[in-house]
């Protein structure tokens, strides 16, 4: 079942990369980005997956170009989407665009 748990760390996610992309667009002039930027997609498999009769979160992907190692980036739980977004927030929130627009 997809515990309460998980839906607060799905909402989690989204507010740290809202913030995180609110935070580049504002100071970063030039703003290369993706229109999928920030999608987040929870897969809860396949009917076989599911026909027990509850439902199981098989991966979470979370979409990046601005961020992330990947474009596409692929989590089994929501711990380590979590973990994930929560190390980009805190780089993105940490750089100092004004000393990058120095060199």
């Amino acid at each position: 079942m997809l515990s309460s748990e998980d839906i607060g760390k799905l909402n989690e996610i989204q507010r740290l990369l809202d913030e995180a992309y609110a935070n580049y667009f504002e100071k970063d002039p030039e703003g290369y980005c993706k229109s999928s930027e920030g999608a987040v997609t929870v897969s809860f498999g396949t009917f076989f997956d599911r026909r027990a009769g509850y439902l199981d979160i098989k991966f979470v992907d979370i979409y990046s170009y601005v961020f992330g190692p990947d474009r596409l980036n692929t989590y089994k739980t929501t711990d380590e989407a979590l973990a994930a977004v929560t190390e980009w927030h805190k780089q993105e929130m940490a750089r100092d665009y004004a000393k990058e627009d120095e060199n």
